[in-house]
């Protein structure tokens, strides 16, 4: 009889279910509490909403008992392991967060030399924080992320130089942060980013990167760009006016806050950088649609060329509109009845260029 009850007892024991996943925010402080995921959590692939996942340790040095893991709804973060020199493990997640607090944070991982296994994340809730990666020299492996509904923060990599990887990244939820990288030198692998949300404290922050010249790359002629605005302590940055920024300083949001100082000339004051705006809209139009437009700045007289017959746009900043009709050739237009101020012309293909009256 007492053998059949502990029989009984080890089989109750033995068939108890295991939690399917985490109910509690949990940290994973060791390698062996890596390893021991899979034992205690064998059906978990999607970490619940609420549930935040930390991995702080020294001794972690292997992600692949994760690799159940396609979904984290809450925040997820790895941070402080001075050992760990890539992700894999975490090959099959596609989506981290589920509300602006959750997000994915990648700080002081000063071994991390290879971030290809996160191919198929494609979307981020929260702040996306690539902080003190400090053997990091480019960011591949992010080719799939479309989408970030939050910040993005590039801060402090010691030897970054490009942000090639993150090229198909178009949408930022809030503020877009590139500081203290000391050798960063290309920022061209945002030229897909379409929208920068902005909102009431975020926008685009680029400071102290040290080797940085060129602002080119910063998405497009396209891109929408929201809140505030800082260029700052850049000591070698001298080319900003490219077409995102010159559409964002054209017509800035209601009570942003530009700040734009310590880098060089070309890039050290508003002014400097909207003269180079309207250089470059004049190539624009030479190059993309045969239009040219001279002088800009204007002051009585408009000579607008074009190489077929179409109908533009003159809008000043406060959104009037004129109509006018150019012929193929030369077309001299009498500006004589336009205040000075700040114009935009739209040609039929929706492209808008800037002009001046003095």
């Amino acid at each position: 009889m007492r053998l059949l009850i502990f029989t009984v007892f080890t089989l109750y024991l033995t068939s108890k279910p295991l939690a399917q996943c985490p109910t509690a925010p949990l940290t994973l402080g060791s390698q062996a509490e890596i390893n021991n995921f899979p034992v205690n959590y064998p059906s978990c692939i999607i970490i619940p909403d609420g549930i935040d996942i930390k991995i702080m340790g020294n001794n972690i040095v292997d992600l692949t008992p994760l690799q159940q893991i396609t979904t984290v709804l809450g925040a997820f973060e790895i941070r402080e392991c001075p050992n760990l020199t890539n992700l894999n493990g975490l090959n099959n997640i596609t989506a981290i967060g589920n509300d602006p607090l959750d997000g994915f944070i990648l700080r002081e991982l000063t071994s991390l030399t290879d971030i290809t296994a996160l191919s198929n994340l494609d979307s981020i809730t929260g702040e996306f924080t690539i902080r003190t990666c400090n053997q990091l020299t480019n960011l591949n492996g992010l080719g799939a992320l479309v989408r970030n509904n939050g910040s993005v923060i590039i801060r402090d990599n010691a030897i970054l130089t490009t942000l090639t990887g993150i090229n198909s990244l178009k949408f930022i939820g809030e503020t877009l942060e590139i500081v203290e990288n000391a050798t960063l030198t290309d920022i061209s692998a945002l030229s897909n980013v379409d929208t920068i949300v902005g909102g009431e404290e975020g926008g685009v922050f680029i400071e102290a990167n040290d080797l940085l010249t060129s602002l080119s790359g910063l998405g497009n002629e396209q891109t929408e760009i929201g809140g505030n605005l800082d260029l700052l302590l850049n000591g070698d940055l001298s080319l900003c006016s490219v077409p995102s920024i010159c559409k964002y300083l054209g017509n800035p949001p209601a009570d942003a806050v530009i700040t734009i100082s310590g880098n060089t000339t070309g890039c050290n004051t508003q002014p400097e950088i909207e003269a180079g705006c309207t250089g470059l809209s004049i190539e624009k139009l030479r190059h993309d649609i045969g239009l040219i437009i001279t002088p800009n700045p204007f002051s009585d007289h408009l000579i607008i060329e074009h190489t077929d017959n179409e109908e533009i746009t003159l809008t000043t900043v406060l959104g009037r509109c004129e109509r006018i009709t150019v012929s193929e050739g030369k077309n001299e237009l009498s500006t004589e009845h336009l205040q000075p101020g700040v114009y935009f012309i739209r040609d039929t293909k929706g492209t808008t260029y800037k002009i001046v009256k003095q």
